[in-house]
């Protein structure tokens, strides 16, 4: 459950509010998953005080802000964000494929009943929106298929529309990808030196 519960917050970011927030002694059972959500957090404030998040957060800003979109693309400050925590995905996932298949392992362990259990401890709007989506996100495994150009343009422009920004359209998904190949010739061409950074901002 520990697992799962690292990557709960972001799951269920947009549905809920303060997930794994309670005292673990209020979870129950469930505690392991709310103490993942909690390193959710920690892990969060490191790494997005980090000089390795704000240097890799802007060379994908700058990227984005050089690219020549067939449209207005809205918030690049945030799409930088995500494209860049995305890419260190897609470098994982090339160099370290087991990660993806254990990734899904550890989701899969927690039931349906104990994911109803744990967010009707917390307030969520369209509690059966989010199980949904939960279950459509396990059963796509989108991030096993990041090293494909295409697919992983087509769950970034996801995420964007999951933030209420609008629908990217195919000639400026094209170029997204141009942007990404771009960013992984220069910037992220040390993939094995990248996975190392990021590691030391956790030590």
């Amino acid at each position: 459950m520990f697992s799962t519960g690292l990557v709960f917050p972001d799951l269920a970011r947009g549905f809920g509010k303060q997930i794994g927030k309670l005292e673990l002694h209020q979870y129950g059972s469930l505690s392991e998953l709310a103490l993942g959500c909690k390193h959710h957090y920690q892990a969060d404030k490191i790494f997005h005080s980090s000089p390795f998040f704000e240097w890799g957060t802007q060379a994908c800003i700058n990227q984005l802000k050089q690219a020549q979109f067939d449209t207005q693309v809205e918030r690049k400050w945030f799409i930088g964000h995500i494209l860049f925590e995305l890419l260190l995905d897609r470098i994982l996932v090339r160099h370290q494929a087991q990660v993806a298949h254990d990734f899904y392992t550890q989701l899969n362990l927690v039931s349906q009943s104990q994911l109803e259990d744990f967010i009707s401890l917390h307030s969520f709007q369209e509690k059966d929106r989010f199980l949904k989506f939960y279950a459509h996100f396990r059963k796509a495994a989108y991030i096993r298929n990041y090293t494909d150009n295409n697919l992983f343009a087509f769950s970034l422009s996801r995420i964007i529309l999951r933030a209420g920004l609008p629908a990217l359209s195919l000639a400026d998904k094209i170029v997204l990808q141009e942007c990404v190949l771009n960013l992984e010739n220069m910037e992220f061409r040390n993939a094995q030196g990248i996975l190392f950074e990021l590691k030391e901002v956790f030590k």
